[in-house]
């Protein structure tokens, strides 16, 4: 009996150790499996602000960002790819469809193929061009291509305007550097002694020179212009006084050419402007007027309110030459010039091009806009627009 209750005493403390040994075994299970859900949760985490921040630069990034798999299919495109891409549903689609009109899937291909690493080249859509790189990314079944879609239509125009820019420059100095060349070599000893022939040669450089002085002029207004370094001080005057003050240099001219030089302007209508740069406008425009309108010509200046009298109207009326047509979307582009030919009359000082152009950027920094509306051997106006200073 007691050897019974003995073995039944070690068989129950066996039972307790075990019991004990499974508890304890089921704690450290517990505590790894914790420990291992808390790993979990910081991965878990960390791969959210991964997704959250590359959420954000897709976002924040003025590149359109395609993915694109092995089989050619999309499986990620932000928002600006979107809209460039112009994709309204986020079905699975292939980069041949979605980008039909950039030929995107040979960049892919190449990327794709023995080559790796990354391609980039330009892509020309109608008026717009964009850069467009391919890298390789991932591995094996995983292999596929990421692609980064850039415009860059206004670096491209950028760069056709500074180099417009030069060219132009340097055709506009060529022929004053060229005379004044002529000039200089034709002054030898023989010359010099005829009195009437020196004046005459004196008078043409005189000229040349004026004509390069306008021209650094200009170029030093229109750079100070758009450089934002030639402020504008808004000052409340009459516009009469504008008008006159601006006029009263040209009014010679205008006689000379027996052109009705004419003002309509209320006396008691009032600008918010910069004196010295609109009359710098005014004399532009009414300079261009009277040079382009024949002897014995009519010009008219008026000034109207406009948008129940928040603003000034001002015009500049000929009956002149004209524009044609084709010419004035480019009026007020730098260095533009209509048909040299048509444009001047014997002996008259050629202009820089210029002129019009920084009458642009001068009205519309007054927030005002300036146009022109022009018939081909009837006369042209150029409108310009001021905030009224009531």
């Amino acid at each position: 009996m007691e050897i019974l209750f003995g073995a039944a005493i070690l068989v129950i403390v066996a039972l307790l150790f075990i019991l004990w040994c499974v508890r304890q075994r089921a704690k450290a299970q517990a505590r790894d499996c914790a420990e291992h859900a808390a790993r979990l949760d910081a991965l878990e985490h960390a791969r959210r602000a991964l997704d959250e921040q590359l959420t954000a630069f897709t976002r924040v990034t003025s590149d359109g960002i395609v993915q694109v798999a092995a089989d050619g299919m999309v499986t990620y495109m932000n928002d600006t790819a979107r809209d460039l891409l112009q994709v309204t549903n986020d079905s699975t689609r292939s980069l041949r469809e979605v980008a039909w009109g950039y030929d995107l899937q040979p960049l892919v291909n190449q990327v794709l193929g023995e080559s790796g690493g990354n391609v980039s080249q330009t892509v020309v859509k109608g008026e717009r061009a964009f850069h467009v790189r391919a890298v390789a990314i991932g591995d094996g079944d995983q292999r596929g291509a990421l692609l980064g879609i850039g415009e860059v239509t206004e670096l491209q125009r950028l760069g056709r305007a500074r180099r417009e820019f030069v060219a132009n420059i340097s055709h506009e100095l060529r022929t004053p550097v060229t005379s004044l060349q002529l000039l200089a070599e034709t002054l030898n000893d023989e010359v010099l002694n005829d009195k009437e022939l020196v004046t005459d040669l004196m008078n043409k450089a005189r000229t040349q020179i004026d004509l390069l002085k306008q021209l650094t002029d200009e170029l030093m207004d229109l750079a100070l212009i758009e450089s934002g370094q030639a402020p504008i001080r808004l000052v409340t005057l009459f516009a009469a006084d504008l008008v006159n003050d601006a006029l009263t240099p040209l009014r010679p001219q205008a006689e000379r050419k027996h052109i009705t030089l004419e003002t309509h302007v209320p006396p008691d209508m009032e600008v918010l402007a910069d004196p010295q740069a609109i009359r710098k406008v005014i004399g532009n425009l009414t300079h261009n007027a009277l040079k382009f309108t024949p002897n014995g010509g009519h010009i008219a200046l008026r000034a109207v309110w406009r948008n129940e009298g928040a603003d000034v109207e001002i015009s500049i009326q000929d009956n002149g030459i004209g524009i044609p047509e084709k010419d004035l979307p480019r009026i007020f582009e730098r260095f533009y010039k209509v048909d040299r030919a048509r444009t001047r009359t014997q002996g008259e000082l050629r202009g820089t091009g210029l002129g019009l152009a920084i009458s642009k950027h001068i009205v519309e920094a007054h927030g005002g806009k300036i146009w022109v509306e022009s018939t081909e051997g009837k006369g042209s106006t150029f409108y310009f627009t001021l905030p009224s200073g009531e």
